[in-house]
């Protein structure tokens, strides 16, 4: 799939495909109870698109994959929020970890440091959604300010235990080292930034 800007191939097409389920899966598995809130799992499959992926197809991961989940479990309300927030955290984390750091050595802290990045972008997201947006559009009484701040400590949990998962899967095991030794991660460089090269293959064919 091809355009001015940038080419998509079938691998990355397949992989944001598989990791946007994993991210509706993950959010499935009953979470852990905290207080009077629940604690979900899916942040971990968020995070390790993120460090595998480039920014858009991170932000596909995260947003859409939550989205479809609110969607599934009939939170509509939530969907348009989830996309937004999980969105942006998964595209920054990747941003930050690809381009911004990526001449960078001790790629698992620099890791870390995006993911906190895109954690303070839910925390701070879902606080402000509870307390400023919701009392207005979902119509519903129980929204506000102390409800948002009773959700702030789930959500640092959350990111906490999304961080670790997602840390330790792509570089506490030889995972994301395996897909890249077999070929089987898209090419990140070739096919989002170096389209100069692939916009004059194009030309030159045509």
């Amino acid at each position: 799939m091809k355009n001015r800007k940038a080419v998509f191939t079938t691998k990355w097409i397949a992989y944001t495909a598989m990791l946007t389920a994993l991210v509706v899966a993950t959010s499935v598995i009953p979470p852990v109870p905290i207080g009077t809130n629940n604690v979900y799992w899916c942040d971990g499959m968020i995070l390790l698109g993120a460090y595998l992926m480039d920014p858009v197809a991170s932000f596909i991961i995260g947003g859409l994959g939550s989205a479809l989940y609110d969607f599934g479990i009939g939170h509509i309300h939530m969907a348009v929020a989830s996309l937004l927030i999980h969105g942006l955290q998964a595209a920054v984390t990747s941003a930050l970890l690809h381009c911004a750091f990526r001449r960078f050595k001790r790629e698992p802290l620099f890791a870390i440091i995006s993911a906190t990045v895109g954690a303070v972008i839910v925390i701070g997201g879902y606080f402000l959604t509870y307390w400023l947006i919701f009392p207005l559009t979902a119509g519903n009484s129980k929204y506000g300010l102390i409800y948002a701040a009773d959700r702030v400590l789930r959500n640092v949990i959350q990111e906490i235990v999304g961080i670790t998962l997602a840390t330790v899967l792509c570089y506490g095991t030889t995972f994301k080292k395996q897909l890249e030794k077999n070929n089987l991660l898209p090419d990140f460089k070739k096919e989002i930034l170096n389209n100069k090269t692939n916009e004059t293959e194009v030309q030159n064919e045509e």
